[in-house]
C-alpha cells in the first residue's frame, strides 16, 4: 500500500511540475501555489509549494531577527491552520501531520543569487479514520492574502480530480 501511495504521488509531483513549468515556461511566479495530495485508502500525503513572497512576504533568506519572526510566524500560522485551509467533513476523522515546512532555494551555490527566489515548502501526512470517497473537501486559503492562483491535483485510487483556486474557498467533491 505505501509504495501504491509513494507511486502516485510521485507521479502527481511530476505531472504538476511539468504542467507547471510549460504553463509558466519554468518561471517563479508570485501569487501561485502547487497543491498535491493523494490518498491510498484512509492515509494520504499533502504537498504544497508557493514563492515564499506569497506565504511569508519575502524570499531573501531570514537573517535579521524581524524576518526569522516572521518566518516562524508563517510557518507556525500554516502548520497551525492547514486543518482550516483544507477541510475534510468532520465525520472523517482526518488529522494532519507535518511532515515539513520549509523555506527553500534553489541557488545552487550561487552566493551574489542566493536565495533572491525561495519557495515556501510544506509536506503533511493525513490519516482519516474513515474513507474519504463519496464526501466534499472544501480549500479555503484566504488567509493568505498574497496566494491568487492555487492549482490543486487530488488522487484517491483511480480517481483523479483538479481544482484552481482564486482567493475564494472552493468546494472539491471526491466522487
Amino acid at each position: 500500500m505505501k509504495s501504491i501511495l509513494l507511486a502516485l504521488f510521485i507521479l502527481i509531483l511530476g505531472q504538476t511540475a511539468a504542467t507547471a513549468e510549460h504553463k509558466h515556461h519554468g518561471a517563479h511566479v508570485h501569487g501561485s501555489a502547487n497543491l498535491n495530495i493523494a490518498f491510498d485508502d484512509l492515509k494520504g500525503k499533502l504537498n504544497f509549494k508557493s514563492a515564499s513572497m506569497g506565504i511569508v512576504g519575502f524570499e531573501h533568506r531570514a537573517v535579521s531577527k524581524k524576518d526569522i519572526k516572521k518566518l516562524d510566524d508563517s510557518v507556525a500560522k500554516f502548520e497551525n491552520e492547514i486543518g482550516a485551509m483544507i477541510q475534510f467533513e468532520s465525520a472523517l476523522g482526518c488529522k494532519f501531520t507535518k511532515e515539513k515546512i520549509a523555506m527553500v532555494s534553489d541557488d545552487d551555490g550561487d552566493k551574489k543569487n542566493a536565495a533572491e527566489h525561495s519557495d515556501f515548502v510544506a509536506e503533511f501526512s493525513i490519516g482519516c479514520q474513515k474513507p474519504i470517497t463519496g464526501s466534499k473537501v472544501v480549500f479555503d486559503f484566504s488567509n493568505f492574502k498574497s496566494l491568487t492562483d492555487i492549482d490543486v491535483v487530488f488522487l484517491i485510487g483511480d480517481l483523479q480530480k483538479t481544482v484552481e483556486i482564486n482567493k475564494k474557498p472552493v468546494t472539491l467533491e471526491i466522487k
